[in-house]
């Protein structure tokens, strides 16, 4: 039997791995009351069972009350302030499911999927695409976790109804955290008229759970670090790999110990793919999402997927990198609006790391921006 949610929580506690938190622990006990009904209910199964005869799984999943109609059993929407813990907690819950009964998103990625099924479902011909999508998102598991759950896309907004009935009547059990409560997701959105039925169904369908204010765990490291640390060109090889052995360190602890896993994200159609991902966080080289062909939208989706970044060695931009320069300004740009952070290393302080011409007045407002995000967090703007 796997450890429950408040087990994998105690033994992080005893490990001082985390520091007691009133907050976290009340949503731990929400998370284990859930993981309880779910073990009760004879969903989770061991790995490798099968389901007995005439038992199947929607069957399982909702019991019948004396009058003969169904409950569901609810999910969780856990939502609270920026560095309160959410995705740590939502992912002690998913180390408690069996493998072959879950599936982990990160909402916007979840998204993405689902406009790709619904896409193959009408060139199939389907009469429902959005019905025969539903079928495809739950195939490989009907207890999904989705991290971050926030829509910004009209596409998004005018579909999610109806995908979510569908996933709800096909019995999907969600858990799923936001910094967002229900009554604010897409926020004086277009047409959000047409979105405010699936408030209604999500607050029907999941116990609404917030984490009290506390302490915010990722800004407190965030305090004692700088954001842009120089690898100047003098500097040795051995100091650069002292440099990289001290940013590995940095981003586990601001990770809180998530496991580090390689991610495919869609963007404009095209695959990408991170090696050093963490929860919501992105180790990076500026190579790679700089030296390609991304536009400014492509890295607001970057911004949307990630709560931070780490990007490795910036080089000096000059005249022959006007490309590599925009494309860090668009970064930036994306990051700021989001008010996510960045973390560096780089080959000159953020005075001398542009050196050309022709972004010479908009690179004054990147730096400007990137000083900015780094007071927010409390970072120093460099070393």
């Amino acid at each position: 039997m796997l450890p429950s949610p408040d087990e994998h929580y105690q033994t992080l506690l005893a490990d001082d791995k985390l520091s007691s938190d009133a907050g976290q622990n009340r949503a731990v006990q929400c998370l284990d009351g859930l993981f309880t009904a779910l073990q009760n209910s004879g969903i989770l199964l061991k790995r490798g069972a099968s389901p007995a005869k005439g038992n199947g799984f929607v069957s399982r999943l909702f019991g019948a009350k004396k009058s003969g109609s169904v409950s569901p059993q609810k999910g969780i929407y856990l939502y609270g302030g920026v560095g309160r813990g959410k995705t740590m907690l939502m992912d002690l819950f998913a180390k408690s499911i069996p493998a072959e009964n879950l599936q982990r998103f990160h909402f916007h990625d979840f998204m993405v999927a689902a406009q790709d099924a619904i896409q193959r479902a009408r060139m199939q011909g389907a009469n429902d695409p959005i019905d025969v999508a539903a079928d495809m998102l739950l195939a490989p598991g009907h207890i999904v976790c989705f991290d971050e759950m926030e829509v910004r896309d009209i596409a998004d907004a005018m579909i999610i109804k109806r995908l979510f009935d569908g996933l709800w009547s096909r019995g999907m059990i969600l858990v799923t955290t936001s910094n967002r409560l229900p009554e604010e997701l897409y926020l004086n959105g277009l047409h959000r008229d047409r979105f405010l039925p699936f408030i209604a169904s999500l607050k029907q369908r999941m116990d609404v759970h917030h984490i009290g204010e506390g302490v915010d765990w990722r800004s407190r490291v965030l305090q004692t670090v700088s954001s842009w640390h120089v690898l100047a060109g003098g500097v040795s090889q051995h100091d650069k790999d002292a440099i990289d052995v001290q940013l590995d360190g940095l981003f586990t602890r601001l990770s809180g110990d998530a496991p580090l896993l390689e991610e495919v994200i869609i963007v404009a159609g095209r695959s990408l793919t991170f090696k050093k991902v963490a929860g919501d966080l992105l180790d990076v080289h500026f190579d790679e999402i700089c030296r390609t062909t991304l536009g400014a939208r492509d890295y607001l989706v970057l911004a949307d997927r990630f709560a931070g970044m780490m990007l490795r060695d910036i080089p000096v931009l000059g005249d022959a990198e006007q490309n590599e320069a925009r494309r860090f300004m668009w970064l930036v740009d994306a990051l700021y609006d989001r008010g996510r952070f960045i973390i560096t290393s780089a080959a000159a302080p953020q005075d001398e790391i542009y050196t050309g011409g022709q972004w010479a007045f908009e690179f004054a407002r990147t730096r400007s921006r990137l000083q900015e995000m780094a007071q927010l967090r409390g970072m120093r703007a460099e070393t």
